[in-house]
């Protein structure tokens, strides 16, 4: 069966997913860098990986901050051809997605602190299970903290950040990875362009709310929301129906939008516009430039390697050196997306490698070579 035709992707608040989803993450994450580093003691790592994503979950999804993808196809695994959208057909976890939007004031990603998160993980007990691995996991994530969110925030630049997004080991290379991913990121554009353009367009811009129905089936007598839907035009045109493209997108300059003539312009070509169309043109320019771009932080050359080629630009490939222990056990990556186009990929690349220190690269690339681990190849997880 061809299960790229029968997989589905849908944002989830069901506790009864997550619980599945959580173990497909334990199973793909296993074997996975960070966290053979995190916990060494393999007896241990299963079950430090479900306290450690629980509490993640809570301060995330659990707090309303996050977004859940259940990933899942039919229960019948010789289902033969593509489910009826309006039968209840049985169907069975076997991946997810966890991201975070982009902070309230636009700077990076939402909840930026350490501080929640580590008050989850004292709650969800991780030293009783691993005093290792919880001290690990601190040290790393101020790390990352200092050496990736920081930065990303002080560039000003809205970020979604995908905190853990795998499929099960037992789907693994069967082509779902790249369909997975490139669903989440429409996703996340839509929820985007739902909840974030609308209240922000409200409560900046005097433009009409959006086109709704009246009780009586007719359209409202409001002109303007009908024009309202000229942000919908532009964001089908520069996003939906320009997926297929992404795979190229880290090989080539991406185009600038679109800016509206001007009044001063010898030669105008556009049509004229009535003032409320003009108005709503230039708001929708605005959106476009200050639309989030995806960030995502891997541990792995491989699966690394699998961002950039559904369409991320790697920015960032730094070793992480514990200082403590005098060890460097991987490569950090960072990689960008720009869903939206909005010319910004050089922006976000130059926050993010501003102030790397040259000599603490060499010690602890020196370190990881004296320390490298024989890691056991990991399985198709799209972190």
């Amino acid at each position: 069966m061809d299960l790229t035709r029968v997989v589905k992707i849908e944002q989830s608040t069901s506790t009864d997913d997550w619980l599945e989803i959580r173990e497909c993450f334990v199973h793909s994450f296993r074997h996975y860098p960070l966290y053979k580093y995190m916990v060494p003691e393999e007896s241990k790592r299963d079950e430090f990986l479900r306290a450690y994503l629980d509490a993640n979950y809570e301060v995330t999804v659990g707090s309303g901050q996050g977004i859940l993808l259940a990933v899942k196809i039919p229960a019948d695994d010789n289902f033969a051809s593509i489910p009826d959208e309006t039968a209840a057909t049985p169907s069975k976890v076997i991946g997810g997605v966890v991201f975070l939007p982009p902070s309230s004031d636009g700077c990076g990603w939402a909840i930026g602190s350490d501080e929640p998160y580590w008050q989850a993980y004292e709650k969800y007990g991780l030293a009783k299970i691993s005093n290792t691995g919880f001290e690990r996991v601190l040290r790393y994530e101020a790390w990352e903290n200092e050496n990736v969110a920081q930065k990303a925030s002080r560039t000003k630049i809205p970020l979604w950040n995908g905190l853990f997004c795998a499929i099960s080991p037992q789907y693994s290379s069967k082509g779902l990875g790249t369909t997975v991913y490139k669903e989440a990121i429409r996703i996340m554009a839509s929820y985007w362009d739902k909840n974030h353009v609308a209240v922000k367009t409200k409560s900046t811009i005097s433009i009409a709310e959006p086109v709704r129905q009246e009780k009586n089936g007719s359209k409202p007598s409001n002109q303007l929301e009908q024009e309202s839907s000229f942000l919908d035009k532009i964001v089908r045109n520069l996003f939906f129906k320009n997926l297929h493209i992404f795979s190229l997108l880290s090989h080539r300059q991406l185009p600038q939008p679109v800016i509206v003539q001007t009044k001063d312009s010898k030669i105008n070509l556009k049509p004229k516009l009535t003032s409320a169309q003009a108005k709503t043109q230039s708001t929708d320019t605005m959106h476009m430039t200050s639309a989030p771009l995806v960030v995502a932080i891997s541990h792995s050359d491989r699966a690394a390697h699998f961002h950039q080629a559904n369409g991320f630009l790697p920015v960032l490939r730094i070793p992480f050196y514990d200082e403590v222990e005098n060890i460097t056990p991987f490569y950090t990556h960072v990689l960008i997306l720009d869903p939206f186009r909005t010319g910004k990929l050089d922006e976000i690349s130059s926050g993010l490698q501003a102030h790397i220190n040259e000599e603490d690269i060499k010690t602890s690339s020196h370190a990881y070579f004296n320390n490298l681990m024989v890691v056991q190849r990991d399985p198709l997880i799209l972190q």
